[in-house]
C-alpha cells in the first residue's frame, strides 16, 4: 500500500532494501571562463557549488575558510566540539569533530570519541555554547552538542566510583589484564634468553 506518489527507484528501494544513498554535492570548477547566465544557472542547481581554482574564487587556502569548505561540513553532518579540561581555557586549535550521520552529536558520542574509560567513569558535563541554554550547562550524556560548544567532562570521584556496583569486577578486570600483560611479557623475555 503506498500512501503517496513514489518512483519506480523508490519502490525498487523498498522492496530490495539494500540501497543506501550518500549525500552528494557537486563543484562546478572554472566559472571565469563562463558567462554569468551559465553560472548563475550551475549555482541555482541542486546540491551544487560553483568556483574557480585559479582565481581563488569560493576556494581559499588550505586553512582558510570558504563556501566549499562550509558547504561540505554542512553536507556531512560535521560538528566542531572543543574540550577544557578543569581550572584551565579551553583549547580552541584542535576541536573534536562529531559526525551526526556517524555516531551523533550527543555528549555520549563525545566520550566515546575520547576514550571509552571517560564514558564508564562519566558523572556530568559542562557545555558552553549555542546548545547550552546558560553557560556552562551542566548536561548528561542525551544532550545534544552544537557546531563550537565547549565542554568539559567531569567524571565521578574516586569514592562515587567505590561505590558502583560494579566497582569490583571494574578493578577485578583491570587487575587481571595487568597481570596477564606482565606474564606474558616475562614469558617473552625468557623466550628471548633461551632462543
Amino acid at each position: 500500500l503506498a500512501r503517496e506518489d513514489i518512483s519506480v527507484d523508490e519502490l525498487v528501494d523498498v522492496v530490495v532494501g539494500n540501497r543506501l544513498y550518500k549525500p552528494c554535492l557537486y563543484f562546478y570548477n572554472k566559472v571565469d571562463t563562463v558567462t554569468i547566465e551559465e553560472v548563475d544557472q550551475l549555482a541555482r542547481m541542486p546540491h551544487s557549488c560553483v568556483g574557480s581554482v585559479n582565481n581563488r574564487f569560493n576556494i581559499g587556502e588550505p586553512l582558510e575558510d570558504d563556501l566549499l569548505k562550509s558547504t561540505m561540513w554542512k553536507y556531512l553532518g560535521l560538528t566542531r566540539i572543543y574540550t577544557k579540561r578543569k581550572g584551565q581555557p579551553p583549547d580552541l586549535k584542535e576541536p573534536v569533530v562529531l559526525s551526526k550521520v556517524r555516531k551523533g552529536t550527543s555528549v555520549k558520542s563525545l566520550c566515546l570519541n575520547v576514550s571509552s574509560q571517560m564514558l564508564r567513569d562519566f558523572n556530568f558535563a559542562l557545555v558552553w555554547g549555542k546548545s547550552a541554554k546558560h553557560s556552562p550547562q551542566r548536561c548528561g550524556l542525551s544532550h545534544q552538542l552544537a557546531d563550537e560548544d565547549v565542554v568539559q567532562i567531569v567524571t565521578k570521584t574516586n569514592s562515587q566510583q567505590k561505590q558502583d556496583k560494579n566497582y569490583q569486577r571494574t578493578v577485578q578486570n583491570f587487575a587481571d589484564k595487568y597481570h596477564k600483560k606482565k606474564f606474558e611479557a616475562k614469558k617473552q623475555k625468557q623466550s628471548k634468553l633461551r632462543g
